[in-house]
């Protein structure tokens, strides 16, 4: 294994990879299938090059609307196009009949920004629709459903590759389809769209991107639903008929707010877009298996903003030019630690546009572009990376990377202050002088882990996994330590006074000088344990268990229940 950590986490890792990588095929024992499972995600993480696509969607204005042709949004490697009347629907109103009208014209305004055009393919005609009236009304009736004849399907996609060939950089092969407003036919069916699409596109221009129909990351039960079915259509046929898969990663619109206090952390929200990637990642290693070709052929995310309502009631959220900078920041950087290929902010537009966030309009100045053009500028050398200060990170046990997806860097005397950690591997890691003062780190495994100085005020540690940990002057009054294991720990000068140890497990643990009072370690168990002189005054010791453990010096004055 090369050394884990350098002083500023280097874009290259792809979440650990290039640098580390795994053992070898020759390891002494086989991988445990949680241990697949992470070898599986590494490939999947590892697949995006050296340099990350800026692409982006432009609305439909820019450039086009009478008083804006001059208007010309930032440089973009793809501009992708939807939402423009140039969907499957708009170009093919009638069996046999094309209007081409609109989707030359948008497609020569492209080149002339000095952009690649990236389109996306779907949404049924009516006329061509298995149901004819299955769909949104914002996109027609019957656009959601599947083509009654998939040789309309391929008419409509010869028809465009045929016209356009090498001018189109890339193809999306349909809009969310975990979506019902997008797509109500079965996983099946628009794998076999797909097979038939990838084969008329590549035909045309051996060179275009075809990407895989994507699915919204934020509601992950629908995504995790849609890709087991999908991805399982793959791995029945050996191969997938793209080049790409393709996500839309909007968190929550109410991501990053405190609604207590009205605050908006761009870092939380980043964060939570992170979790939501990896919890589409894993469930695409589930469907694949960890050693399937297809991890290997990388991920574009072609839609993704913050502040966008829903799902459900979860309202919106308005997010200030400053932290809009900071969250395309984090997004760029956080896309090259997923394995992300190439990412599309949607979208720049020629006025504010209320259902987004982060607003990038002609009308609001021109202080994203410039952290856009600094971003772009330096994205082959990951410079810029370098110094951002991603809510992605890593750690590992002793001998497998681990993936964990938070905002701090683990390394003594850092704060993680309020963080999400949750079942985070920090075994073995030196945790001296950090803070955790409020994080949530419910089910994280710190087994081995140094802890001078470790400040878990308030800190969520339900079921964590302390065994074997070292340290002094730790700080462990948190929320709770309900079921927390703290086998065979030594702990000299440990403060945690009026915390829930509720059914913690203390066998064979060493502390001295520990001031415990008011604690509550109802069903927890001593055995074999020494304490000494440590305070544990008022503290609640409902069968507790105390066998063979060594008690000197400490006052249990007040305390109830069973005392040693």
């Amino acid at each position: 294994m090369r050394h884990f950590f350098s002083q500023i986490l280097s874009v290259t890792l792809l979440l650990g990879v290039s640098a580390m990588g795994f053992a070898s095929p020759t390891h002494a024992r086989e991988l445990s299938p949680y241990e697949s499972k992470i070898q599986g995600l590494t490939t999947l993480q590892s697949a995006a090059p050296s340099a990350n696509e800026f692409s982006l969607s432009v609305a439909p204005q820019v450039g086009w609307d009478a008083g804006l042709e001059s208007l010309r949004p930032p440089p973009g490697a793809m501009y992708r196009m939807w939402d423009m009347k140039v969907a499957w629907r708009d170009v093919n109103p009638q069996r046999g009949v094309f209007d081409w009208s609109i989707l030359d014209r948008r497609i020569a305004l492209v080149e002339s920004w000095g952009g690649r055009p990236f389109l996306v393919l779907g949404l049924t005609p009516q006329w061509a629709a298995e149901n004819p009236g299955a769909g949104d009304p914002r996109w027609g009736a019957g656009s959601a459903s599947p083509p009654t004849n998939i040789g309309d399907w391929n008419e409509y996609v010869r028809a465009v590759a045929g016209r356009y060939g090498g001018r189109i950089a890339g193809y999306e092969l349909w809009n969310e389809a975990n979506l019902t407003t997008f797509w109500q036919g079965s996983a099946g069916e628009l794998f076999a769209m797909a097979q038939s699409a990838y084969g008329i596109i590549k035909a045309s221009n051996p060179s275009a991107v075809v990407a895989a129909p994507s699915i919204t990351t934020r509601l992950r039960g629908s995504a995790a639903r849609f890709t087991s079915a999908f991805a399982g259509e793959v791995a029945d046929n050996g191969a997938a008929p793209f080049d790409t898969w393709t996500i839309h990663s909007y968190p929550n619109g109410d991501a990053g707010r405190d609604f207590d206090t009205g605050q908006n952390f761009p870092r939380m929200a980043a964060t939570q877009r992170a979790d939501d990637i990896i919890s589409w990642q894993n469930a695409l290693v589930d469907a694949l298996g960890p050693d399937s070709p297809a991890l290997g052929i990388g991920i574009y995310d072609t839609e993704v903003n913050y502040g966008l309502k829903g799902p459900g009631i979860r309202p919106g959220v308005d997010w200030s030019t400053e932290d809009g900078n900071q969250l395309m920041d984090y997004t760029y950087a956080d896309s090259r630690l997923l394995g992300i290929t190439a990412t599309f902010w949607y979208e720049y537009t020629a006025t504010d546009y209320s259902l987004l966030g982060v607003q990038w309009s002609n009308a609001g100045g021109n202080q994203l572009s410039a952290t856009w053009d600094s971003l772009r500028a330096s994205g082959p050398s990951s410079q810029r990376f370098n110094s951002v200060s991603s809510p992605l990170f890593l750690s590992r046990n002793s001998d497998y990377v681990i993936p964990v997806f938070k905002s701090c860097f683990i390394r003594p005397g850092t704060s993680c202050a309020g963080d999400k950690l949750g079942e985070a591997n920090l075994s073995g890691a030196n945790l001296s002088d950090m803070d955790f003062t409020g994080a949530n780190l419910q089910r994280a495994r710190l087994a081995g882990a140094i802890l001078n100085n470790t400040n878990f005020t308030d800190a969520f540690l339900k079921r964590a996994v302390f065994s074997g940990a070292t340290g002094a002057n730790t700080q462990l009054g948190a929320r709770s330590l309900a079921d927390a294991n703290f086998s065979r720990v030594r702990l000299e000068n440990p403060k945690a006074t009026g915390t829930s140890f509720l059914r913690s497990n203390w066998t064979k643990a060493y502390v001295e000088k520990g001031d415990f009072s008011s604690s509550n370690f109802y069903k927890s168990n001593f055995e074999g344990a020494s304490i000494k002189n440590t305070d544990m005054r008022a503290t609640k010791l409902r069968g507790t268990s105390w066998k063979g453990a060594t008690v000197s010096g400490s006052d249990f004055k007040g305390a109830v229940g069973n005392k040693p």
